[in-house]
Protein backbone atom coordinates (compact mmCIF):
# COMPACT_ATOMS: atom_id res chain seq x y z
CA UNK A 1 0.00 0.00 0.00
CA UNK A 2 1.04 3.62 -0.76
CA UNK A 3 2.51 5.57 2.26
CA UNK A 4 2.98 9.43 1.50
CA UNK A 5 1.33 10.62 4.86
CA UNK A 6 1.70 10.25 8.70
CA UNK A 7 -1.73 9.65 10.06
CA UNK A 8 -2.08 12.50 12.30
CA UNK A 9 -0.59 15.39 9.86
CA UNK A 10 -2.58 17.99 9.94
CA UNK A 11 -4.27 19.37 7.34
CA UNK A 12 -1.81 20.17 4.53
CA UNK A 13 -1.68 23.57 1.87
CA UNK A 14 -0.66 22.75 -1.59
CA UNK A 15 2.58 23.95 -0.80
CA UNK A 16 2.92 21.07 2.06
CA UNK A 17 1.99 18.65 -0.17
CA UNK A 18 4.33 18.69 -2.61
CA UNK A 19 6.90 18.95 -0.44
CA UNK A 20 5.80 15.53 0.94
CA UNK A 21 5.48 13.75 -2.73
CA UNK A 22 8.60 15.37 -3.97
CA UNK A 23 10.52 14.05 0.01
CA UNK A 24 8.76 10.94 -0.75
CA UNK A 25 9.96 9.74 -4.53
CA UNK A 26 11.54 7.15 -5.33
CA UNK A 27 13.36 7.78 -9.04
CA UNK A 28 15.09 4.40 -9.73
CA UNK A 29 10.93 2.76 -8.60
CA UNK A 30 9.47 5.40 -11.52
CA UNK A 31 12.30 4.30 -14.08
CA UNK A 32 10.71 3.74 -17.52
CA UNK A 33 6.98 4.76 -16.47
CA UNK A 34 5.50 7.91 -17.59
CA UNK A 35 2.22 8.78 -15.87
CA UNK A 36 -0.38 11.70 -15.17
CA UNK A 37 -2.27 11.04 -11.98
CA UNK A 38 -4.91 13.65 -10.80
CA UNK A 39 -5.93 14.29 -7.31
CA UNK A 40 -9.15 15.57 -6.22
CA UNK A 41 -9.62 16.74 -2.79
CA UNK A 42 -13.81 17.40 -2.52
CA UNK A 43 -13.54 21.27 -1.58
CA UNK A 44 -9.74 21.82 -1.14
CA UNK A 45 -7.74 21.32 -4.02
CA UNK A 46 -6.98 19.64 -7.10
CA UNK A 47 -3.58 18.77 -8.25
CA UNK A 48 -1.63 16.50 -10.51
CA UNK A 49 1.58 13.98 -10.55
CA UNK A 50 3.46 13.76 -13.98
CA UNK A 51 6.14 10.91 -14.04
CA UNK A 52 8.46 10.63 -16.77
CA UNK A 53 10.88 8.06 -16.83
CA UNK A 54 12.32 9.04 -13.11
CA UNK A 55 11.29 12.56 -13.02
CA UNK A 56 8.52 14.01 -10.81
CA UNK A 57 6.65 17.56 -11.27
CA UNK A 58 3.60 18.18 -9.22
CA UNK A 59 0.87 21.27 -9.84
CA UNK A 60 -2.10 22.67 -8.60
CA UNK A 61 -5.10 22.38 -10.50
CA UNK A 62 -6.51 19.98 -12.94
CA UNK A 63 -4.10 17.77 -15.88
CA UNK A 64 -5.92 17.89 -19.14
CA UNK A 65 -5.43 14.28 -19.72
CA UNK A 66 -4.52 11.93 -16.61
CA UNK A 67 -4.16 8.08 -16.80
CA UNK A 68 -6.01 7.72 -13.50
CA UNK A 69 -8.17 10.51 -10.74
CA UNK A 70 -8.36 10.23 -7.88
CA UNK A 71 -11.09 11.94 -5.90
CA UNK A 72 -11.12 12.14 -1.99
CA UNK A 73 -14.05 13.16 -0.01
CA UNK A 74 -11.70 15.04 2.18
CA UNK A 75 -8.10 15.45 3.11
CA UNK A 76 -8.77 12.83 5.72
CA UNK A 77 -9.87 10.26 3.46
CA UNK A 78 -6.18 10.86 1.53
CA UNK A 79 -4.29 10.71 4.31
CA UNK A 80 -6.14 7.55 5.67
CA UNK A 81 -5.67 6.08 2.21
CA UNK A 82 -2.20 7.13 1.60
CA UNK A 83 -1.04 5.84 5.28
CA UNK A 84 -0.78 2.19 4.45
CA UNK A 85 -3.46 1.80 6.45
CA UNK A 86 -5.05 -0.93 3.98
CA UNK A 87 -8.43 -1.81 5.61
CA UNK A 88 -8.90 1.96 5.69
CA UNK A 89 -7.94 2.09 1.87
CA UNK A 90 -10.74 -0.55 1.48
CA UNK A 91 -13.43 0.98 3.55
CA UNK A 92 -12.65 4.45 1.97
CA UNK A 93 -13.49 2.71 -1.50
CA UNK A 94 -16.59 0.37 -0.30
CA UNK A 95 -18.59 3.75 0.78
CA UNK A 96 -17.94 6.00 -2.05
CA UNK A 97 -15.14 8.09 -0.08
CA UNK A 98 -12.84 7.72 -2.59
CA UNK A 99 -12.99 6.67 -6.37
CA UNK A 100 -10.76 5.76 -8.91
CA UNK A 101 -11.50 6.73 -12.71
CA UNK A 102 -8.82 5.62 -15.55
CA UNK A 103 -5.89 2.67 -14.69
CA UNK A 104 -6.49 1.57 -11.96
CA UNK A 105 -3.31 -1.09 -12.20
CA UNK A 106 -1.39 2.30 -12.56
CA UNK A 107 -2.15 3.08 -8.78
CA UNK A 108 -0.86 -0.56 -8.08
CA UNK A 109 2.59 0.87 -9.58
CA UNK A 110 2.94 3.73 -6.99
CA UNK A 111 3.91 1.43 -4.33
CA UNK A 112 7.43 1.62 -5.77
CA UNK A 113 7.46 5.01 -6.44
CA UNK A 114 7.02 6.88 -3.29
CA UNK A 115 8.12 5.63 -0.02
CA UNK A 116 6.66 5.56 3.41
CA UNK A 117 7.35 8.85 5.21
CA UNK A 118 10.28 8.60 8.42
Amino acid sequence: MLKLFKKGVSMAGFDELKTQLEGSFVAEGAAGLEASIQINIEGLTNFFIDINDGNLNVEEGDHSDPKLTLTFDSYETMESVFSGDQAAAMQAFMTGKVKFAGDMTLGQKLGSVFKAPE
